[in-house]
């Protein structure tokens, strides 16, 4: 018994994290001989192969083979097909004064139901993919699924309604062609519900991550129908508020219900190289497969459409299925806890068991706690310090030992922690350590109010809580008054984000009462019964918020490990009784203190390991050629050369050097010059009819991407862009842009109505595939390395200007 109790918290912290990682675990793939009507990943990624052989951006002549493919493919499985051509427009966002528009050609497929007139489920996936990634997981994966799921429920019996599959073009520059589906083809008036398929990475499980409101219905049949579901309502009512869009975003705006999905585990490959088939996780397919089919058939056979209802509270249990109720439910959880939690206080206090003076210190040592908590993995972020997006796929590459870094220094911290709150020690030491992690934060990329305000909190609080010894009931009941504070708080402002806070409180209380309506006793056998399930509780706990809390690492853990806090604190209470245990035992400070370094070395290790063959690093370097001033150049906008950029930007053996080169690059980017090469030159055209000022850009061939910027002397109105409305905003004296992706080749039209007298400035700028023809031999990038963003392209740039009436001078922005 001895040996349990003290090396209790342990194994319930490593069996608990084993079944977070069994959970987290991806199913097998089905093989391509697998029955008709079920989800094959291994017949999906024929299709994956063929898709993401190279990259296909909107305008590219290989996207011109990936339509061909998907056109043949649809009309193989016996659908109704249409290529649907628009234009979809992002329009600039507040501040800003660019505009990207496209000229999309989505693909729209039905696979008819008896009620031809009955709303359709449209399942939904982009077929396009940035310039440097042939996106086997974004979106190959999503538009394979699809195909597959069509063909599933083609084997199946008929379907009481249309199913719309929608492949939509030009998503990654803007969303565009959901843009123009949902804002303007009229056969967006047939859809009733939407699915969407998405990935932000190549592997791990995927997750219906956002879902409209008033969706309480539709949840309840996706928990019915979906295999393995992973979902949580607090993901979802995070998405809401962040900055994040997919082609979803478009759905919800047209008023659609629908369920977004997507994996997001190796982030390494997202938008680079690494996307190929042979990279992606066929489990991940599987998975996503596995929960989007059933829901489509579901739907789709359904003699009506889930309706409008009350948005649930709702999480996965270990991805074994989905829990779902009611906000009110929600509400009835927490005052059963909280009638919990009363019944333990009155025991505990009543048995003299507490104090109410060790239970108000026991609050203010877990509020110590979680600011350590907080403290310690934030100042390991800023010392990893992720300031640009370089760095950041650096340090991507490092995932395997930064997760485990940051939950063993966390597990650590709030160890020590606890240890010092039972012995009443180390006030002064605390401090001292807050004090100087605090400072830290602000030395490492400058003042840093969180970290200066976590180490503020920690000194005050270590003041509070320690320097006497706190019992075990003290430090309990504080902890659970703590979160239950937050989980009423939580409950009132965010009733989906409830779900992480509630279930683990109700769990820890629970096993309080017991214990104290138990009580003291010499029987081994209930003390072995106490143990027990004092045990099995914090395991799963541990295991549920381990499940969630390496999800969200995984999509914000990067830029704030400290995130990862969160779930430490709210296991806190399942584990503290076998915490304290632990604390008891003479060298537990050296124990905790172990595992706080380790966690430590191996964030060293994440913040400063190297790239290699299989994490490689990103490389970026184009060919630019300005017309202009007949000048050529190589240019890298990332913020540090690696030897590969080096050799290839020292192409004239010129020294590359940090300039800026308005109006194509504000920001200083790596320069040098090279040879002047002839490149076709874009037509660009600047005129007056009566007060509308015209400019016009025509491309040349091979174009994948035409830009506009235009700086005015004065404010420009009634923007039009070939004769249709638009709004790009402008400015006296500053840039504003115009991306046109896949530009018509009888050119672009820009108008705006002007005053009788002014001046503009305009850049025309190319972005075409290749190196000019002529170039001296690039070498091969090693396998440490990466094409990202524009890299291998050329960049074509022309000027023109035109004044008219008595202009002024154009001021520089």
């Amino acid at each position: 018994m001895k040996t349990i109790r003290l090396l209790g918290v342990w194994i319930c912290l490593l069996l608990g994290l084993a079944i977070a990682n069994l959970a987290l675990r991806t199913p097998a793939p089905l093989p391509a001989n697998a029955p008709a009507d079920q989800f094959s990943a291994g017949r999906a990624m024929a299709d994956v192969r063929a898709i993401g052989r190279k990259p296909h951006p909107i305008g590219s002549a290989e996207i011109v083979r990936v339509r061909d493919h998907l056109l043949t493919r649809i009309s193989g499985l016996g659908l109704e097909v249409l290529v649907r051509p628009g234009e979809g427009v992002r329009d600039a966002a507040k501040g800003s004064r660019a505009v990207s528009v496209g000229a999309v050609q989505n693909i729209v497929a039905t696979l008819p139901g008896t009620d031809r007139d009955a709303p359709a489920v449209l399942v939904m996936s982009h077929y396009d993919t940035v310039h440097n990634s042939p996106g086997a997981a974004d979106d190959s994966a999503g538009v394979a699924a699809a195909l597959e799921i069509a063909r599933a429920l083609k084997a199946g019996p008929p379907l009481a309604r249309d199913v719309i599959f929608l492949f939509t073009d030009g998503e990654e520059p803007g969303l565009l062609g959901a843009e123009a589906f949902f804002a303007r083809d009229p056969l967006r008036q047939h859809v009733g519900v939407v699915i969407n398929m998405e990935a932000r990475g190549d592997a791990g499980r995927a997750a219906m991550f956002q879902t409209g409101t008033e969706s309480g219905e539709l949840i309840r049949l996706y928990a019915g129908a979906a295999h393995q579901p992973t979902a949580n309502s607090l993901a979802a009512a995070v998405y809401q508020r962040m900055p994040n869009d997919t082609d979803f975003t478009h759905a919800l705006r047209a008023g659609l219900p629908g369920l977004n999905f997507a994996f997001i585990d190796d982030q390494l490959a997202y938008h680079t190289p690494l996307a190929t088939p042979e990279h992606l996780n066929q489990g991940s397919l599987q998975n996503l497969g596995d929960q989007a089919l059933p829901t489509v058939r579901a739907l789709a056979a359904g003699a009506a459409l889930p309706a409008r209802s009350p948005d649930v509270i709702y999480s996965d249990v270990l991805a074994l299925g989905l829990v779902a109720y009611p906000v009110n439910v929600g509400w009835a959880i927490l005052a059963v806890a909280g009638l919990l939690i009363v019944f333990t206080d009155y025991r505990a206090l009543r048995g003299r068991a507490v104090t109410v003076v060790e239970i108000l210190r026991g609050i203010a040592g877990f509020l110590l706690l979680a600011s350590a908590a907080v403290l310690a993995l934030h100042l390991a972020g800023r010392l990893i310090g992720i300031a640009d997006q370089q760095r950041y796929y650096t340090v991507l590459g490092q995932f395997n030992a930064l997760l485990p870094g940051a939950g063993i220094l966390l597990i650590g911290v709030c160890l020590s922690v606890l240890v010092l709150q039972a012995r009443g020690t180390g006030r002064i030491w605390v401090s001292v350590i807050a004090a100087m992690a605090g400072g830290a934060c602000s030395l490492v990329g400058g003042f840093d109010p969180v970290g200066l305000g976590m180490a503020g909190a920690v000194i005050v609080l270590a003041w509070l809580s320690l320097g006497k010894g706190v019992g075990v009931f003290g430090a309990w009941l504080g902890a659970l008054l703590v979160v239950l504070a937050l989980a009423v708080a939580t409950q009132a402002l965010l009733p989906g984000g409830s779900v992480m806070l509630a279930w683990p409180l109700l769990a820890a209380s629970l096993v309080a009462a017991f214990v104290t309506a138990v009580g003291g006793t010499r029987d081994r056998r209930v003390a072995w019964a106490l143990t027990a399930v004092v045990c099995l509780v914090a395991i799963l706990v541990v295991a549920q918020l381990g499940a969630w809390g390496a999800w969200t690492f995984a999509g914000v853990g990067l830029m704030e490990p400290a995130v990862l806090a969160v779930f430490a604190v709210l296991a806190a209470p399942a584990l503290l009784p076998l915490a304290f245990d632990f604390a008891a035992y003479r060298w537990a400070p050296v124990f905790a203190a172990v595992a706080g370094a380790a966690g430590a070395g191996l964030l060293l290790y994440a913040g400063v390991a190297d790239g290699g063959p299989g994490r490689p690093r990103l490389a970026e370097a184009s060919h630019l050629a300005d017309l202009s001033t007949g000048a050529a150049w190589r240019v890298s906008p990332l913020p540090r050369l690696d030897p590969w950029s080096k050799v290839v930007l020292s192409d004239s053996d010129k020294t590359p050097v940090r300039k800026a080169y308005p109006p194509l690059y504000r920001e200083p980017v790596w320069m040098a010059p090279t040879a002047v090469l002839p490149v076709d030159r874009p037509v660009l055209t600047i005129d007056r009819a009566g007060d509308r000022l015209l400019i016009r850009a025509v491309p040349s061939l091979g174009a994948e991407l035409l830009t506009l910027r235009l700086r005015p002397s004065l404010a420009l109105g009634e923007p039009r862009l070939n004769g249709r409305p638009i709004a790009l905003p402008t400015m006296a004296g500053q840039w504003s842009s115009l991306s046109y992706h896949a530009p018509d080749p009888n050119g672009v039209t820009l108008s705006f109505t002007a005053a009788a007298a002014g001046k503009v400035e305009v850049a025309v700028i190319e972005i075409r595939d290749g190196w000019p023809r002529g170039s001296s031999a690039i070498p091969a990038k090693p396998p440490e390395l990466m094409g990202s963003g524009y890299s291998d392209k050329t960049i074509v740039l022309d000027r023109g200007a035109l004044a008219w009436g008595k202009a002024e001078p154009v001021e520089s922005d």
